[in-house]
């Protein structure tokens, strides 16, 4: 099991390569959006808002995708992730 990580707690060091779908999905679960929205659907809801105003947010948004792609055997969080990766980058940055 990875344990997760604080917002606050992440720095720019943590990013994946967008080419290593490894790292990028255990960086995907270092946030729990079941345990931190209280259901899978709650979870589902606010990723598919795609609201993306908070590192919390981006963070849910990958990890659900991250957990839908497992579950449909595909990749369709690479494409996430490096949508995401520049608001990653400018939100730790902060």
């Amino acid at each position: 099991m990875i344990n997760t990580v604080a917002n606050e707690d992440l720095t720019i060091e943590l990013l994946p390569s967008v080419n290593d779908r490894q790292k990028v999905f255990k960086f995907a679960m270092l946030f729990n959006g079941y345990e931190y929205y209280g259901s899978l659907e709650a979870a589902a809801k606010k990723a598919q808002t795609q609201t993306r105003e908070s590192l919390t947010e981006i963070r849910n948004e990958l990890f659900f995708s991250a957990r839908a792609s497992r579950h449909c055997d595909d990749e369709r969080y690479l494409e996430v992730y490096q949508e995401l990766l520049p608001i990653f980058k400018k939100k730790i940055g902060q």
